[in-house]
């Protein structure tokens, strides 16, 4: 075997091999992943012993899929960009502090009861995205927990809020506390358009001014649009995770 045979071979197998410990065999195992049962009956073979999980998890499953139209509002957070300025992890302790921060997992300030423990990002949270919305940069906040800063005390979407939430979209510098913001405007979101009836549409944006359109005209949400308000308000990555994955079984509420 000549010289250059041999640096071929050996090329071949620093590039391969890495690339199948690192990238192939991992995919190939993950792409077989499948949501996990909660056990919160007693197993049959020891009766005796407590479930593993708690029993407000029973007949669920982890992680839980998006509902309604939150699927089509993830492609719209793809194709918009939106992972470029913002993450959507809520990183370990040896890699930062999130867990006491409120735009890093403490969104629950509105929840009527005791807020419920933000936990660090696992891995299988991802699993109902096609690709996982890690982000790149963390320019904006993150938005792992988005969905507690747009609820009300009962944990249903707030309209006030959600009426900010597309007033930022269309300018994010409008906004009274947000006019340091370097957000982009996505105004090809939004359709101009005329009232059909005096009062227009409910959820016709309510601007300044010197952004509103003339009498007679309204500024809408479309159909895009609300696809990416229900994408962000769905992201509560908060609920527990199996004690069959993580092998510690969940504290009981007290």
């Amino acid at each position: 075997m000549n010289s250059l045979q041999s640096f071929i071979l050996v090329l071949g197998a620093c590039i391969g091999l890495p690339t199948y410990f690192m990238a192939v065999r991992p995919y190939a195992v993950e792409r077989e992943r499948q949501p996990v049962p909660y056990q919160s009956e007693p197993d049959p073979k020891n009766p005796a012993a407590p479930p593993a999980d708690l029993a407000d998890f029973k007949t669920l499953y982890y992680p839980q899929s998006y509902a309604g139209d939150n699927k089509r509002g993830e492609l719209v957070y793809i194709h918009e960009g939106c992972a470029q300025c913002h993450t959507q992890v809520v990183r370990p302790d040896y890699a930062g502090n999130d867990q006491i921060k409120k735009y890093g997992g403490r969104e629950q300030e509105y929840k009527k009861d005791a807020a419920t423990e933000v936990r660090q990002t696992h891995p299988w949270d991802y699993m109902h995205e096609d690709f996982a919305m890690l982000g790149q940069r963390r320019i904006g906040p993150d938005l792992a927990n988005a969905g507690y800063r747009y609820s009300d005390k009962e944990g249903k979407p707030d309209a006030a809020k959600l009426a900010l939430f597309y007033q930022h979209l269309y300018a994010p510098r409008s906004l009274a506390d947000r006019d340091w913001s370097n957000s982009p405007s996505f105004k090809h979101l939004f359709d101009l358009k005329q009232k059909e009836t005096p009062a227009g549409s409910a959820d016709a944006l309510k601007l300044p001014d010197d952004l509103m359109p003339e009498e007679g005209w309204e500024i809408v949400p479309t159909t895009e649009a609300k696809a990416l308000a229900g994408y962000i308000l769905g992201l509560k990555r908060d609920y527990v995770i199996p004690a069959s994955i993580t092998g510690v079984k969940p504290k009981a509420d007290k």
